[in-house]
């Protein structure tokens, strides 16, 4: 008996590194598209769809607001889900979480996505403090900010890095960990106009490392024709 293409719906959410938009201008080189290339060509009997709920700019606070409108209405079968972006962005003080939120809307996230949408936990790449814009600027707030950090807008952003990874661990999400993969040369992978959202090298290492997570996954879970 035939069987008809397997179709398997995977959510994006986060904030600019997953929307990966950022001064791309193929569209062809956004980590999504060459992941959907990718798996396309890897399980050519079934239609990948990508669904990118990621806004730009966006707290974790502002992002899980949107859950239901840009993940859960989609009903993923897989969701890739970076969280630890622009939580401490003294531009828009109105973003900043208070202490112990973070943990409180990730068990949110945990909580609220069905059991049968499997899970994979994103870190976010270093970034190249010389060229990024907080720590050029000549504003009192970001100076007094990055102060206890060494004027590291990097070294500011690991805890929650931190507390992302373990997130991920406590509850059995692969992890996809930029943070570390970029590390040793991170200046190849990121734009040098603004040291943080991902130039070509980056797009196609992030694809690269999903691809390899989800390939696994989907072969486990029988979403591959074999699975049918």
């Amino acid at each position: 008996m035939a069987w008809g293409m397997r179709n398997v719906v995977i959510s994006l959410f986060g904030s600019s590194i997953m929307e990966g938009r950022v001064d791309v201008e193929n569209v062809d080189d956004r980590y999504y598209m060459i992941l959907q290339k990718m798996l396309s060509h890897r399980f050519p009997e079934v239609c990948f769809s990508i669904i990118n709920g990621s806004v730009g700019g966006w707290s974790t606070r502002e992002l899980m607001k949107h859950l239901d409108d840009y993940v859960l209405k989609y009903s993923p079968d897989y969701c890739v889900v970076m969280f630890g972006a622009n939580n401490h962005d003294h531009s828009h003080p109105e973003r900043i979480l208070a202490e112990g939120e973070f943990e409180r809307l990730m068990d949110e996230f945990e909580a609220r996505l069905p059991e049968r949408c499997h899970r994979i936990g994103a870190v976010c790449n270093p970034i190249v403090d010389e060229n990024h814009k907080y720590v050029k600027s000549k504003d009192p707030v970001w100076i007094e900010a990055l102060k206890p950090y060494g004027n590291s807008l990097d070294r500011l952003m690991e805890p929650e890095r931190e507390s992302a990874r373990r997130f991920y661990r406590e509850h059995g999400y692969p992890i996809v960990d930029l943070g570390t993969l970029m590390r040793p040369d991170p200046a190849r992978y990121l734009l040098a106009e603004d040291g943080i959202h991902h130039g070509p090298a980056g797009h196609r290492l992030f694809a690269e490392a999903l691809f390899q997570v989800l390939e696994q996954m989907i072969i486990a879970n029988g979403d591959d024709t074999n699975g049918r």
